[in-house]
């Protein structure tokens, strides 16, 4: 689907995508050593690959001065999800 060269950044973080679902850049600097991710996310978009992103709130260490804990917002990267099914199928499915 993809022609990128095997090793590179942009290679990790789609297989990455693929296979675990989602990556924030905290992620990947920890368990893949990519320190730029959205430069990675950019050249993937950039190939024509769709990527959706979202922000997500996660906790700080911090707390407020009356001690409710301080929250941020990062960036979570993931490939869309193609449904196969048919028209039929979609009938069937219980939601």
């Amino acid at each position: 689907m993809n022609e990128f060269k095997a090793g590179t950044h942009k290679q990790i973080v789609y297989d990455y995508l693929r296979t675990m679902g989602n990556l924030t850049t905290r992620k990947a600097m920890i368990e893949l050593g990519i320190m730029d991710l959205q430069g990675v996310i950019r050249d993937i978009k950039r190939s024509g690959i769709d990527i959706y992103s979202e922000n997500i709130k996660v906790e700080t260490r911090y707390t407020k001065s009356n001690g409710e804990m301080k929250y941020a917002y990062v960036k979570e990267y993931s490939l869309p999800v193609i449904d196969y099914r048919t028209a039929e199928e979609y009938e069937e499915w219980d939601y």
